[in-house]
């Protein structure tokens, strides 16, 4: 049964409460987002202390100028993806605490280093100049700089850290620009899509990468990374409903439209996306991870917007299932490549 499965879509949630076997452990002393934080900005030159505090609001993420990220990242997954992809094949975590923090803290360091870049590059902030600048291209290159240390750390292996370093960097300057280009045109397939999102988005689990390249199998780290991208692109897809009026703006286009079809069919496409990304988790065995997204997909699947139920229902099918069929059998294709095409409506 794939997600684009009627019966499947418009199946209710689980009333039942997974056991707490079945989730993630909670590791008291595991290093929160906020924490990561705290640490990195102790470590910073004296001048660059203030422009860091002051960074979560700079960037649009929190209300105010002392906000924290943890007010940002609030999705489980998304703040300790690494404790996931360390339960092993037995059920258990299969690292200790102590060598499961450099991984997380890399994962947190890669969502400060990369959030600044992206915003940059989407132009959505510039980069202030001067004694009381913002110096995010410093703290950027910074951030990157522990974020090496960190996988160096946990891995013992600095030149595997530089390589997904410079993979991820390669693969977010690709997705960013094929973006640009295809909203510019105002046209893009949903295969297209799901590579632009796969690149773009691609640092976030390189740490947990990393991680089952030196504790793992090649399956099982396969599973693993083909489960979040499909999650990512379940995210993505209600984010770029939400953010379609700025992307219009910005870009010259929204998602939505240039997929072909309605916010409202974009919006069912994501529970589609996270169930199947549940049984991918499940398949290798990553049970902790299977167990969220699966209840994740429960509690947006009632989420409608208005228009055409039946009509938006038939179209997220289709979408849904043209990118799966890009990240469970596309490999890794590269959105260099990606062409410019208009998009056609699912049959």
């Amino acid at each position: 049964m794939t997600c684009g499965d009627p019966a499947a879509a418009s199946r209710p949630p689980s009333r039942t409460r997974p056991s707490p076997d079945a989730t993630a452990p909670l590791l008291a002393g595991a290093p929160g987002f906020d924490e990561t934080y705290r640490w990195l900005v102790d470590g910073l030159p004296r001048r660059l202390r203030g422009p860091a505090q002051r960074l979560p609001w700079r960037l649009g993420l929190t209300k105010s100028p002392d906000g924290r990220w943890g007010e940002f990242v609030r999705l489980h997954p998304n703040r300790e993806l690494p404790l996931y992809a360390a339960q092993a094949p037995g059920g258990e975590l299969g690292l200790t605490d102590g060598e499961l923090g450099p991984f997380l803290r890399a994962h947190h360091l890669g969502a400060f280093a990369w959030l600044v870049r992206d915003r940059l590059e989407d132009g959505q902030i510039a980069d202030g100049k001067g004694e009381d600048g913002d110096h995010l291209l410093e703290l950027a290159e910074i951030f990157e700089q522990r974020w090496r240390e960190a996988i160096t750390d946990g891995t013992g292996n600095a030149a595997l850290a530089e390589a997904l370093f410079r993979r991820a960097t390669a693969r977010w300057q690709r997705g960013t620009r094929a973006e640009q280009r295809v909203l510019a045109a105002g046209s893009m397939r949903a295969p297209i899509y799901a590579v632009i999102v796969r690149e773009k988005l691609g640092w976030i689990a390189a740490p947990s990468q990393a991680l089952l390249q030196v504790s793992g199998d090649p399956a099982r780290m396969t599973a693993f990374l083909q489960a979040h991208d499909l999650y990512l692109a379940g995210l993505q897809a209600l984010d770029d409903v939400i953010d379609a009026e700025e992307d219009r703006a910005l870009r010259g286009a929204d998602v939505p439209s240039a997929l072909g079809c309605s916010a409202g069919a974009l919006v069912r496409v994501a529970p589609k996306l996270l169930r199947r990304a549940a049984a991918t988790a499940e398949a290798g065995a990553f049970t902790w991870f299977a167990t969220w997204l699966g209840a994740f997909a429960g509690a947006i699947s009632s989420w409608r917007m208005p228009g055409d139920p039946l009509g938006d229902e038939l179209d997220s099918i289709g979408i849904a299932g043209e990118i799966e069929d890009a990240i469970l059998g596309g490999g890794d294709v590269r959105a260099a490549g990606v062409a410019v095409t208009r998009a056609a409506a699912p049959a």
